[in-house]
């Protein structure tokens, strides 16, 4: 595997769990199907959308070119991991207690979260590309056909 083979694993596997946690226990006996409305269709999208992260490499354009699968999956994830702790903490219906199933679910997606996020402002690579750096309409680097 290369060096991002391994990450590769984790965004896919945090996805086939994600989506597998939604037939477990959330709460009151219920799966997450049954127990959520509407958010549980928001986790199965997350979790197929980190699942094609995983088989895929990430690297194919989502809507835009400069949008990855990889960072489609980081931004699902975060907001499932905001979602998921409002629920164990807050949120659950008829303040029932949370079950394992919702646990396994967090913990996949702060996985997937924590696996396809690009760390690489970290190591030194600008937030924002400079200027000058790139195409403008005028330079016939730009659209073509504009």
């Amino acid at each position: 595997m290369s060096g991002r083979g391994p990450l590769r694993l984790v965004i896919g596997a945090g996805g086939a769990v994600l989506i597998g946690s939604l037939f477990l226990h959330w709460a009151r006996g219920r799966s997450g199907w049954t127990l959520l409305t509407g958010t549980d269709a928001f986790f199965a999208i997350v979790g197929a959308v980190a699942l094609a992260a995983g088989l895929t490499g990430g690297h194919i354009g989502v809507f835009r070119r400069d949008v990855s699968l990889n960072g489609a999956a980081d931004l699902l994830s975060v907001v499932a991991i905001v979602v998921l702790a409002w629920l164990a903490i807050f949120d659950l219906p008829g303040g029932a207690r949370p079950g394992g199933g919702l646990f396994v679910a967090l913990a996949s997606a702060i996985a997937i979260a924590c696996a396809a996020g690009d760390y690489g402002v970290l190591r030194g690579v600008p937030l924002f590309p400079r200027l000058e750096d790139r195409p403008t309409l005028g330079d016939g680097r730009g659209r073509q056909g504009a």
